[in-house]
């Protein structure tokens, strides 16, 4: 037979697929279970907004065309409510693909990619498939980003420094001012990427500056977000990256023709001006987010401070994995951090008071029988 293996590019035959979390009726279908909810992937729990939906339905009609390549509604829209200029956004099926994007275009075994310990699975895996030298740098003890460590690491070979802002899958952010004083001491020929997945979570902080606005400062920053979690369209996968016209003009010549399809880029249009869906996400995970502090000190739990839709809690002394598999025996699914060798953690998607009233209650009862 034929060593198949022999013949792959690069580093791909040394990274592991991604793992992504057990789906809903995968669950049901195992356990013979018919009740599951489902707090791993960072999902909106009140799923997309009607606006978003009836923008899908409708643009489903005209599936039998090819959707707009370039995207030029979504970009105005983004321009027409953010400034963004509409010749530095590049569209991705999700910001995942663009992050994707970036590495492919400009990591090779001649450079090296610095980012955080415990980083987005997607920055250590593309290092590695481009063949470079991935620096993963230790957080500090609060679990955030050490910026001066990763000044430190940084030399002439550094490509590319990446940053989950909130942080994935820790949920840590690192302030506005401290980013921006930070870019300002990384060498102009390092790329500085932010990864705001998790932006809108984070931005009612009265000290949040969009870090988008720095890129007529900053021709080495680059910025992704997604319309995956907050406005609730992971599924049909839609993002955007903003950066210098250079790096956008790269990006588009690079990435496939149609690749966000026609539902996506009108759900995602629609989306934007569905601003009291956005809010009512928002003010639910705020003060949900609470809920989780307030059950995790009252049962003597470590939650790490999180400024995304999710919590990482931090079951010293109890057996998180196994916490794990009993709450996915009783219709939970929650995320196991053993891919990031963190194995004490749990990382829960925060849900809906209903949702996250049966995981407080069930996990009460777990954590009284161990």
């Amino acid at each position: 037979m034929i060593d198949f293996n022999s013949y792959a590019n690069g580093g791909i035959t040394l990274i592991k697929p991604y793992q992504a979390g057990k789906p809903i009726e995968e669950v049901k279908r195992e356990l013979g279970l018919t009740d599951v909810i489902k707090l791993a992937s960072n999902e909106n729990p009140f799923g997309m907004s009607e606006k978003a939906k009836e923008a899908a339905f409708k643009a489903i009609c005209e599936g039998n065309l090819y959707p707009d390549s370039n995207g030029y509604y979504l970009k105005h829209k983004l321009n027409e409510k953010f400034g963004y200029d509409m010749d530095c956004i590049t569209l991705g099926a999700g910001s995942n693909e663009l992050i994707n994007l970036l590495f492919q275009a400009f990591v090779n075994k001649n450079v090296n990619v610095v980012y955080p310990e415990y980083s987005f699975v997607v920055y250590p895996m593309e290092t590695t498939v481009g063949g470079a030298e991935g620096r993963a740098v230790a957080l500090k003890a609060d679990y955030t980003a050490d910026l001066d460590a990763i000044l430190n690491t940084i030399d002439e070979n550094t490509r590319i420094v990446a940053f989950a802002n909130p942080s994935n899958p820790i949920g840590t952010a690192v302030p506005s001012k401290d980013m921006y004083e930070f870019i300002k001491k990384v060498p102009k020929t390092t790329m500085v990427v932010i990864d705001e997945a998790y932006n809108e979570f984070n931005s009612g902080d009265e000290t949040y500056v969009d870090s988008a606005t720095w890129l007529k400062e900053f021709d080495n920053l680059v910025v992704s977000r997604t319309f995956s979690k907050a406005y609730g369209l992971a599924g049909l996968r839609v993002g955007y990256m903003l950066a210098n016209k250079e790096i956008t003009s790269i990006l588009n010549r690079l990435r496939a023709p149609f690749n966000v399809n026609i539902a996506a880029l009108a759900a995602a249009i629609a989306a934007l001006d569905d601003e009291e869906f956005l809010k009512k996400t928002v003010d639910n995970n705020t003060k949900e987010r609470e809920r989780y502090a307030t059950y995790c000190k009252e049962h003597g739990l470590f939650m790490i401070d999180s400024k995304a839709n999710f919590v990482a809690i931090d079951f010293k002394g109890h057996d998180a994995q196994l916490i794990a598999k009993e709450l996915l025996q009783k219709g939970i699914i929650v995320r196991p951090l053993l891919g990031y060798k963190l194995q004490d953690i749990l990382r829960i998607s925060i849900g809906t008071k209903e949702e996250n009233d049966r995981l407080f209650n069930e996990l009460t009862k777990l954590l009284e029988t161990i």
